[in-house]
């Protein structure tokens, strides 16, 4: 019932900010393994994303992920490509994994204030301040 008070764009806004949490946890333990021998960085991307490589690119479907919105897309697991490997065989590279994850939380906090101003908006319908 109260999924009836939120359009459609709301929906797709929370589930933005599900995904933005989500891939904050893989982009920091692809941090916490950047000593960790033979570990490849990955990162969470959405399927539509996926289109242009697909077929050279092979990804997992998250099974612990939900459905990404109406249309049923998913986020999927993906090899980052961080660069050449450390003699190792860890690809992590700290400022490429940083830079991913300052690009997420402005994207995070961008999805955080519109649910902010259209949460507000429902305040002031509600109120009768409309």
């Amino acid at each position: 019932m109260l999924t009836r008070l939120f359009d459609g764009a709301t929906w797709q806004v929370t589930r933005g900010v599900a995904y933005t949490q989500h891939r904050h946890d893989v982009l920091v333990e692809n941090l916490a393994n950047v000593e960790t021998a033979g570990y490849k960085s990955r990162d969470l991307v959405f399927e539509d994303h996926l289109q242009p490589l697909l077929g050279r690119v092979t990804a997992d479907l998250s099974p612990e992920l939900p459905a990404a919105g109406l249309d049923e897309r998913r986020a999927r697991f993906v090899y980052a490509d961080d660069g050449p490997a450390k003699p190792n065989g860890n690809d992590v590279h700290p400022d490429r994994q940083m830079a991913r994850l300052a690009e997420n939380t402005l994207f995070h906090h961008a999805l955080v204030q519109i649910l902010i101003g259209r949460f507000a908006s429902l305040k002031q319908a509600i109120s009768g301040r409309l």
